[in-house]
């Protein structure tokens, strides 16, 4: 044995021990082991060198090898996977195999610890279990936090005592982390203990202002956010009343989180509390309390509610959220109110939407000629409103109406056109939903096939037959979907042969909802058809086909034969495991430049795709396809009906980051579906915290986000690394 200018250990492999299996098979253990055993098990060896032993990894590379295996969604690498050391060259023979995660979970360095306990989290299965719960005891509390929270991710039914143990840990942050991971396992047993958790700093929240924002707070007023949320989800009216209302009733905090809380509940016990809030001032508070008094249907809350559509005191989140309220309640002096307020001329167009929007859902009858009017509106979404308010109250007059009406020059509105009609008559509708099948935008025809196939229009079998092999692969992929719903007698040697034809395309939408329809059907035939997909070549599609297979063929280990994902190669790893800056992202849209931070440590793949794609201006053209008024924004479809993207995939990075006015999200309506689409959230969003990938944020702009209305576009992007400026 002999070392090596480069300090690594050079071995014989001429030398009889070095040659057993048993021999190599102590590279796997953590650095120092090795090194030990390796020099106690060769001192009698020749010394001729041949095969290079690096010495241990450094932080850096450790990190790179976290998120190969984290975007791999495996906890230990494939016994022929090298990692290496250097860093400098992918070809390097002078490497080692990668660390597993369970291994880096137990690392001399916490910050290793704590990144890979997230990981763990991320990859989701559960035998990382048994070392995140026991990396709960981790001496760090970096690591604790970090750990309990993946507990949550990994949904570790197994979990629940371990993170019972931790709500008395000293640390907040670790003992509000494992509330959290509770609530996300609903053991709604240890509802009382994070109650009395709550308690504990409610002292410290008490000081919050109503509205503030601020992320992250003092780790008392986040064990306290925490805590306060877990009990929503869990459903524990008693213990967080005790935590925030005082014997009298009272509010003991304002902080928007409990506002939040109390409307998630839904309890008739939340009645008082709410209206105190309502009788605040400020802006998510408010608007969180509106909406809980709207889900009472209590008779009283119209009182308090009325006073809040208001423009000259409140602001477009509070009247949105009042809006919305109202709609479920009955009483003669709402619908006065709304369309008084409709007429402002100077009301803000979201608040215009959805005014009108509630006034279809109360099927308002002296709402008729309204209706009419808006038929012609600029604006699609409006117009879109209007004919399901219309269609809500009377379908005679509907369809006398829409006979009038030339055809709409907006897809959008067609589309949306063709939903409507699956709620008529079918001799209405069936008419004209077949006329509408010839329509030449493509994005209209998914919601005719969904229309077509709820009504069960004669010959429906036919047509979806046919939109199986179209050349749109969103129209493919509606037409499995719809299927599998119509349970055809050829269906699965259909869909089989459709999947095979869709072998080789970079989007693999198609094939995911061939899976799911397959899956649909059952029997041994389906079977067959969905072990064929445990071989596609995008992981996505692998990992649906093998949840699928284990309801249909519980037997099987399916799940082992799904691979790694391969997202992510070790090169591109260690660039992206330690980055020197945040890269700013600014889009030029028609109402002016939003500029966004991205999070860059905590989600390294998915930000560093979503610049690529901006510097080569994927977005430039693109609008805001969605807007959900007090809520969110979407945009980054290059269809704009929500189902289009990019090949090039954002891989679900869930986090423990909040969703909070200003966020930017990864929009994906599944797990691991992100394709370039993206959101800002308007408003504070608890719900979807660790739900959704948090890209960044937007640090400039936000009041260009406000004005912001749908099919507005980006003009151009920029992203500016920390050194130049790219993009167009």
């Amino acid at each position: 044995m002999t070392r090596s200018t480069d300090n690594a250990i050079r071995i014989d492999t001429n030398c009889q021990c070095c040659s057993r299996n048993d021999c190599w098979s102590f590279l796997g253990l953590p650095s120092l082991v090795t090194s030990l055993v390796i020099t106690l098990t060769l001192t009698n060896c020749a010394t001729s060198p041949s095969v290079v032993l690096p010495a241990a990894l450094t932080s850096q590379q450790k990190m790179a090898a976290i998120i190969v295996l984290e975007h791999d969604r495996v906890l230990l690498p494939a016994p022929e996977s090298l990692f290496d050391y250097t860093g400098r060259e992918p070809a390097n023979r002078d490497a080692a195999p990668m660390p597993g995660l369970i291994e880096l979970l137990r690392d001399t360095d916490p910050r290793v610890r704590r990144r890979a306990a997230l990981a763990v989290g991320r990859v989701g299965l559960i035998a990382g279990g048994p070392s995140l719960r026991d990396a709960l005891t981790d001496p760090n509390p970096d690591v604790r936090q970090m750990s309990a929270f993946a507990l949550g991710l990994l949904a570790d039914p197994e979990a629940k005592e371990s993170l019972m143990l931790a709500l008395n840990d000293v640390d907040p942050l670790t003992r509000g982390r494992s509330a959290e991971a509770l609530a996300r396992l609903n053991a709604h047993e240890a509802a009382p203990a994070i109650g009395a958790m709550v308690q504990v700093v409610t002292t410290e929240a008490s000081q919050v202002p109503q509205d503030d924002l601020t992320y992250p707070q003092s780790p008392e007023v986040e064990a306290f956010r925490m805590g306060v949320t877990a009990l929503a989800l869990l459903d524990a009216y008693e213990p967080l009343a005790m935590a925030v209302l005082s014997p009298a009733g009272e509010l003991d905090v304002r902080w928007w989180p409990v506002a939040w809380a109390l409307q998630y509940l839904a309890d008739s016990r939340s009645f008082d509390p709410l209206q105190q809030f309502v009788q605040g001032q400020g802006s998510y508070a408010v608007a969180f309390a509106a909406r809980g008094l709207g889900a009472l249907e209590d008779s009283r809350t119209v009182e308090f509610l009325l006073p809040l559509l208001d423009r000259s005191r409140y602001d477009s989140h509070v009247i949105v959220s009042a809006v919305r309220a109202l709609t479920r309640l009955t009483d003669t002096r709402i619908e006065s109110a709304l369309m008084a307020l409709m007429r402002d001329p100077d009301i803000d167009p979201l608040v215009q939407l959805e005014i009108l929007v509630a006034f279809g859902e109360r099927r308002a009858a002296n709402a008729v000629d309204l209706f009419l009017d808006v038929l012609t509106h600029p604006s699609p979404s409006m117009r879109i409103a209007a004919l399901r308010g219309l269609a809500s109250l009377d379908e005679q007059r509907f369809m006398l109406a829409l006979s009038g009406l030339d055809e709409d020059v907006h897809w959008s509105v067609r589309a949306a056109l063709a939903d409507i009609l699956k709620s008529m008559t079918p001799d209405v509708a069936i008419p004209r939903l077949q006329v509408m099948l010839n329509d030449t935008d493509r994005r209209v025809i998914p919601s005719l096939l969904s229309s077509l196939v709820a009504l069960r229009v004669p010959e429906v079998g036919s047509t979806i037959r046919e939109m199986l092999n179209d050349d749109d692969v969103i129209i493919r992929s509606v037409a499995a979907e719809q299927m599998g719903i119509l349970n055809l007698s050829d269906g699965v040697p259909l869909l089989a042969a459709a999947y095979l034809a869709s072998l080789g395309e970079d989007f693999s939408i198609a094939r995911i909802s061939i899976v799911d329809a397959l899956a649909e059907y059952g029997g041994s035939e389906a079977v067959a058809a969905l072990q064929i997909a445990l071989t596609d070549d995008d992981w996505r599609v692998r990992v649906t086909a093998a949840n699928r297979l284990l309801v249909l063929d519980p037997g099987p280990a399916y799940r082992d034969q799904v691979g790694p994902a391969g997202e992510v190669t070790i090169e591109e790893a260690i660039r992206l495991s330690d980055p020197v800056v945040s890269p700013h992202v600014y889009f030029e849209t028609d109402k002016g430049t939003i500029q966004i931070e991205l999070a860059v440590l905590d989600a390294p793949v998915s930000t560093e795709r979503f610049a690529t794609l901006a510097a080569g201006g994927y977005f430039d053209g693109l609008p805001f396809h969605e807007i959900v008024a007090a809520r969110f924004l979407r945009g980054g479809d290059p269809r704009g009906d929500g189902r289009g993207g990019h090949v090039l995939t954002l891989p679900d990075e869930i986090g423990p980051n909040r969703f909070l006015r200003g966020t930017v999200g990864v929009a994906a309506d599944t797990a691991e579906s992100g394709a370039g689409q993206f959101f800002v959230s308007l408003a504070p969003q608890p719900l979807i915290d660790a739900e959704r990938t948090v890209l960044g944020r937007v640090v400039a702009g936000m009041e260009v986000v406000d004005r912001l209305l749908q099919w507005d576009l980006v003009r151009s992007t920029r992203v500016w690394d920390g050194i130049s400026m790219t993009g167009r």
